[in-house]
């Protein structure tokens, strides 16, 4: 079954992302995405006077809603950025007319070329392994080894979202504003 899913990435990133949509687009049904603009200032005045519940509800019914999965794709910088952080709250969330959703991180593969694999923290915190085993809520990949591996690290991703938590803590203290990547 082809699968609705949600792309959240660092704009710096865009072109590999650009090529990756096009690369695996004909596997799903959809693959949505936020440009940077479509979130305003707005959004950090609600997270700074504590009504981060505001965001992740705005983010998830405007464009997460009708996604099975979040795939956030890893470059340079991507752990550095409020909106990832945003959009992986807002993922990990039920709503009452939502359910959470599946999460997974791909490595982007200029980000394997050069080294760069660190995550969003919010992101980290569900990846989980023991003794080498994954067993959290969500995966970190290398970029795809074949393009239907995509698609079942996705419909894996929605299993797993049937039946585990995620980590504790993993909406609450949305970030306000994004890192320096240096």
């Amino acid at each position: 079954m082809a699968r609705n899913i949600f792309l959240s990435f660092h704009q710096a990133d865009e072109l590999e992302v650009n090529i990756w949509r096009r690369r695996f687009g004909g596997y799903f049904n959809e693959i949505r995405s936020l440009g940077l603009s479509e979130y305003g200032d707005d959004f950090a005045d609600h997270i700074e006077s504590g009504d981060s519940d505001y965001v992740m509800r705005k983010i998830r019914e405007d464009k997460i809603a009708g996604t099975s999965c979040t795939v956030v794709l890893i470059g340079k910088c991507t752990w550095a950025r409020r909106y990832v952080d945003w959009e992986i709250a807002a993922t990990l969330r039920n709503f009452n007319d939502s359910q959470r959703g599946g999460l997974i991180a791909v490595q982007l593969p200029g980000a394997q070329d050069n080294g760069w694999s660190k995550l969003p923290p919010r992101l980290d915190l569900n990846v989980e392994r023991d003794n080498g085993v994954d067993v959290g809520y969500a995966r970190f990949y290398p970029p795809a080894p074949s393009d239907g591996t995509i698609a079942q690290w996705v419909e894996d991703a929605v299993a797993r979202r049937d039946t585990l938590d995620p980590a504790t803590g993993s909406t609450t203290g949305l970030m306000v504003r994004s890192r320096s990547c240096e």
